[in-house]
C-alpha cells in the first residue's frame, strides 16, 4: 500500500498528543463531599479517607515535608540555646542527599558553658546513631553484619546524667532516652518501668513526654499488651501532633479494636479518643464508633471528621462498580470489599439517619455540618426538595469555616441545576456565581462538583437526558435519565425523565450555551496562574468537544457572542470560557472543513489574521502540500499552503466539478486534499489540534474512514480520459478502501487476547473467515478494477513491483 502519511516529525507529534485528563491527585476517586467541611480537618488531614497509604501524600513533590516532631524539637533547642532554628536544624537533621552535620548548636552550648546540655547532645547523637531501626537499615544497605551497641553502657550514661542535672529541659529528654534505649535493647518491661519512674513524675510535660509515651506504648506492644498499647496510641493520635503519624501506624498494626482499652480511660474524652482513633483505621465501619463517641461527648472535636470520612469511604463503594473495586485497594480483602459494596446504599441511609439525629442534638446543632451532610445524602437519594430544605437550614447557621461554606455552596450549585427539568433565567442567575466560584479548581472534589453541574446544565440546554453522575455503581459510565421529580422516589430508585428533544427543537442560543458550558469542564480550560493546570478524571477534553461539534453550533456560538443585548449571565459565561473571535472562527473553519463545507471554512478563516498561519503549529505541521499524494495531484509536494488557501482552493475545486462533472483533475485534487487533511494524511493539523497513534478510531467520522476521499477518487477514476490516469485514481481509491478494511480488522480483534487460549483460537478462526469474506466481497472493489480493467497499464506494473498489499491480493493472500 502507499505510504499513508509523513512521519518524519513523529517525536514532535508525540509532544502534541492530548493525553488527558489524568488524575492530578493520587487520592482521587469519585467523591462530592469535601472532608475539609469537617471541624478539625486540618489537624487530621492525612487521615481522610484514601485508597493510598495516607491522604494527600505526593511522593513526587520536590520540596521535603518537615516532620512536626523535627519542627518542634528544632524550635525548642533554638529557644533553649538562644540560637537560630537553622543552626539547630543543620546540626540535628541532615536533609536527604546532604553530607555532614553542622556544629553550631554544640559550639553555642560550649561557649555558654552549658556542659550538661553539650554532654546530653553528644549522648543523644550516639543513641540516634545506634537506634535499632537505623542499625537494620545500615545492615541492609551495606550487606554487612554490624555489631550492636552496648545498651547497658548507654543506659548507665543516661541515668548518671539524669541524676546530676536539675535542668527540667534536659531531665525530660534524658527520661525519654531511658525509655527509648531500654526498648531498643529488647527489654520492654524495663522501658515501661523507666516511663513510670522518670516520665510520669514530670509536672510540666512537653512534646518530649509524648515521644516517651509513644516509646512506652511500643514497649507494651512488644511485651504483648495490645490493650494498653491501643489506649496510649489512641490518646497520642488525638492529642500529640508530633507523634500522630507514629500512633496511626501503630494502631494499624494492632489491626482490631480492643474494647478492654476503654477500661484504662480516665474520662469520657479519653474513651471517645479510643473510638475515634479506631474509627479512622481503614478496615472497619466507623458509624458504630461515631454513635459511641456522640453518646459519650456530643462536643467531641473528632465527630465531624470521622463522619466526613465515612461519607467519603462509602462514596468509593457506592459509585464504583464491582469489577473496578477488585483493583481498588491493595490492603482490603476482596470479600470485605464485596460486603461493603453490597451494603453501600443501606449504609448511606444509616449515615443520613445519624446526621439528622446529630443536627438536633444540643451540643451539635450549632454547626451547619450535620445538616449539610444530611442534605448531600438526601440529594443522593434523589429527594431534591428535602435536600434543598436541609441545605437552607444549614446556610442559616453562621460559620466561619471556609471548607464548610464551600461544601454548602457546591451542594447548592448541584441542586440548582438538578431541581427543574428545564433551564430558566432564574436558574442561570442563581448558578452563574457558583460556577465562577468553583471553576479552575486544584481539588478533585471541587472539580467533580463543578464538572457535574456543567454536564447537567449542558444536557438540559440540549434537551437531552443527562448522565446521572450520582447513580450507584455506574457513575459516569452509563447514561440514565436524571429525575426531574422534587418528591422522594425512594432510596436509589430508578429515575424517569422527560422525552428527549430533537436537534431541531433546540434554539441556536441554547446550543451555544450548551457548547460553552461543556467547554468549562475541559482540563485545558482548567489552567490558571495558581495551579498550573490541574486535570482530573471528571474533566472532559476540549479537543474532543470541538471535534464532535457541528459547524451549525459554532455559528450559533458566534451569533451568541455578537448579541447586541447580552444578559448578565451571558457576559459572565463568555468571560469564563476566555474564548475570542479568533478561536471561534478557527474552530468554525475546522468543523466546516470536516463536514466538507469548503466555502464556509474559507469564509470563517478569512476572519482570522493571516499572521496566524505563519506561526506554530502551522509553521511545523503544514509544511507539505495537501494536494500532493504519492506522486498524484500537484507536482510540487513542497509547495506551501495555509489553511485559508487550502479551504479556498477546495471550494474552487468544488465549484469546478459542479460546473463540469467530468473534470477528472479537479476530482483527483479534491480527493488528495480530503485524504491529507484526515488521520493518515500529511496535513491533519487542518482539522485537529493534536495527533496520536493511539487514538480511538471513530467509525462514524470521515476523518478516520476516508469515505469522502474514496468518493472523490472514484469520480476521478470514472471521468479520467486515459486508462493510466484512471489506474492511478483507482489505486488511491483502493488505499481508502484498505483503511476502511483495517478499521474493521482492528475492531474484530479488539480484546481477543484477554480470552482463554481455547476461546481465543476459536475466535481467531471465526475472525479469519469473516475477514476473508469481507475482503473478497466488499473491500477489494478497486484492487479488482486495477487488476481486471487497468491491468495493462504501466502504473499497474509499477504497483505490482512496489506495493506489497497489492502483491498479496494478486497472490490470493
Amino acid at each position: 500500500m502507499l505510504r499513508l502519511s509523513n512521519r518524519t516529525k513523529s517525536v514532535i507529534i508525540l509532544l502534541l498528543i492530548a493525553c488527558g485528563p489524568e488524575p492530578f491527585d493520587y487520592d482521587e476517586f469519585k467523591s462530592f463531599f469535601s472532608p475539609e467541611s469537617a471541624a478539625n480537618e486540618t489537624k487530621f488531614h492525612p487521615y481522610n479517607f484514601t485508597t493510598q497509604f495516607t491522604y494527600d501524600t505526593d511522593i513526587w513533590q520536590e520540596e521535603p515535608v518537615i516532620d512536626p516532631a523535627q519542627a518542634e524539637n528544632v524550635k525548642a533547642w533554638a529557644s533553649y540555646a538562644g540560637v537560630s532554628e537553622k543552626l539547630v536544624s543543620d546540626e540535628l537533621y541532615i536533609a536527604y542527599g546532604e553530607e555532614g552535620h553542622g556544629t553550631g548548636l554544640s559550639d553555642a552550648l560550649k561557649k555558654k558553658g552549658e556542659t550538661a546540655a553539650f554532654e546530653y547532645l553528644a549522648l543523644s547523637k550516639e543513641i540516634e546513631a545506634n537506634d535499632i531501626s537505623n542499625f537494620d537499615d545500615a545492615a541492609i544497605d551495606t550487606n554487612q553484619q554490624v555489631v550492636k551497641p552496648d545498651y547497658s553502657v548507654l543506659l548507665s550514661n543516661i541515668q548518671a546524667q539524669y541524676a546530676q542535672t536539675k535542668d527540667i529541659f534536659l531531665k525530660e529528654r534524658l527520661a525519654y532516652q531511658a525509655v527509648k534505649v531500654a526498648d531498643m535493647s529488647g527489654n520492654p518491661k524495663q522501658s515501661i518501668d523507666f516511663y513510670n519512674k522518670l516520665v510520669k513524675p514530670i509536672t510540666k510535660k512537653t512534646f518530649i513526654s509524648d515521644w516517651a509515651t509513644s516509646r512506652m506504648a511500643g514497649a507494651c506492644m512488644h511485651a504483648g499488651d495490645s490493650t494498653k498499647a491501643m489506649y496510649h496510641f489512641s490518646q497520642l493520635f488525638v492529642n500529640a501532633p508530633t507523634r500522630q503519624s507514629a500512633a496511626y501506624l501503630s494502631l494499624k498494626n494492632l489491626a482490631k479494636f480492643h474494647e478492654e482499652a476503654l477500661n484504662l480511660c480516665q474520662n469520657v474524652n479519653e474513651k471517645a479518643n479510643v473510638y475515634a482513633a479506631t474509627a479512622i483505621l481503614p478496615f472497619q465501619d466507623g458509624l458504630p464508633m461515631l454513635e459511641k463517641m456522640r453518646d459519650l461527648d456530643e462536643e467531641n472535636p473528632l465527630l465531624e471528621f470521622v463522619m466526613a470520612r465515612e461519607i467519603n469511604k462509602n462514596e468509593k463503594y457506592f459509585f464504583t462498580d464491582r469489577q473496578e473495586l477488585e483493583y481498588a485497594f491493595w490492603g482490603v480483602d476482596s470479600l470485605k470489599k464485596n460486603n461493603w459494596k453490597a451494603n453501600a446504599s443501606n449504609y448511606f441511609e444509616e449515615l443520613l439517619a445519624f446526621s439528622l439525629e446529630s443536627s438536633e442534638k444540643e451540643g451539635l446543632k450549632n454547626s451547619p455540618f450535620w445538616l449539610t451532610a444530611a442534605s448531600y445524602l438526601t440529594f443522593i437519594a434523589k429527594d431534591y426538595k428535602k435536600a434543598d430544605e436541609l441545605l437552607q437550614k444549614a446556610k442559616a447557621i453562621p460559620t466561619e469555616r471556609q471548607g464548610l461554606k464551600d461544601q454548602i455552596a457546591m451542594q447548592e450549585m448541584i441542586l440548582t441545576v438538578s431541581e427543574t427539568p428545564d433551564v430558566t433565567p432564574k436558574m442561570e442567575e442563581k448558578v452563574i456565581p457558583l460556577l465562577e466560584r468553583f471553576a479552575r479548581s486544584d481539588k478533585f472534589r471541587t472539580a467533580n462538583n463543578f464538572n457535574t453541574a456543567c454536564k447537567i446544565l449542558a444536557a438540559k440546554y440540549r434537551g437531552l437526558p443527562g448522565t446521572d453522575e450520582f447513580s450507584e455503581n455506574l457513575g459516569s459510565k452509563t447514561t440514565v435519565i436524571i429525575s426531574t421529580e422534587t418528591k422522594s422516589l425512594g432510596w436509589f430508585a430508578g429515575c424517569f425523565g422527560k422525552k428527549e428533544k430533537s436537534a431541531n427543537d433546540i434554539s441556536p442560543e441554547n446550543k451555544a450555551k450548551a457548547f460553552l458550558v461543556s467547554m468549562l469542564t475541559s482540563y485545558q480550560l482548567n489552567i490558571s496562574d495558581t495551579n498550573g493546570g490541574a486535570s482530573f478524571m471528571s474533566n472532559s477534553d476540549q479537543y474532543v468537544i470541538e471535534d464532535s461539534t457541528s459547524s451549525t453550533t459554532i455559528n450559533a456560538v458566534i451569533t451568541y457572542f455578537s448579541k447586541k443585548s447580552l444578559s448578565d449571565f451571558d457576559k459572565r459565561l463568555i468571560k469564563m470560557t476566555g474564548f475570542n473571535n479568533d478561536y471561534l472562527y478557527l474552530v468554525l473553519g475546522r468543523r466546516a472543513l470536516s463536514e466538507h463545507h469548503y466555502a464556509e471554512a474559507s469564509d470563517a478563516w478569512k476572519q482570522i489574521s493571516p499572521q496566524v498561519w505563519q506561526e506554530e503549529p502551522y509553521k511545523t505541521y503544514l509544511d507539505v502540500n495537501p494536494f500532493s499524494l504519492n506522486g498524484q495531484g500537484d507536482r510540487n509536494a513542497k509547495e506551501k499552503v495555509t489553511p485559508l488557501s487550502f479551504a479556498t482552493r477546495m471550494a474552487d475545486l468544488e465549484i469546478k466539478v459542479k460546473a463540469n462533472p467530468n473534470d477528472a483533475e479537479s476530482w483527483l485534487l479534491l480527493g488528495c486534499g480530503t485524504y491529507n487533511m484526515s488521520y493518515y494524511g500529511n496535513s491533519w493539523i487542518l482539522l485537529r489540534r493534536s495527533w496520536s497513534s493511539s487514538e480511538t478510531i471513530n467509525e462514524k467520522s470521515d476523518y478516520y474512514t476516508y469515505e469522502k476521499a474514496l468518493f472523490y477518487f472514484d469520480k476521478a477514476m470514472n471521468t479520467a480520459t486515459t486508462p493510466e490516469q484512471s489506474a492511478k485514481a483507482c489505486y488511491l481509491a483502493a488505499a481508502c478502501q484498505k483503511i476502511k478494511y483495517d478499521i474493521i480488522y482492528t475492531k474484530l480483534y479488539d480484546g481477543i487476547y484477554m480470552l482463554s487460549e481455547e476461546e481465543r483460537l476459536k475466535k481467531e478462526a471465526e475472525i479469519k473467515q469473516t475477514l476473508t469474506t469481507l475482503r473478497k466481497d466488499t473491500y477489494s472493489t478497486y484492487f479488482n478494477l486495477l487488476k481486471t480493467k487497468y491491468g495493462n497499464t504501466p502504473f499497474e506494473d509499477q504497483v505490482i513491483k512496489e506495493c506489497s498489499t497489492y502483491k498479496d491480493y494478486l497472490a490470493g493472500k
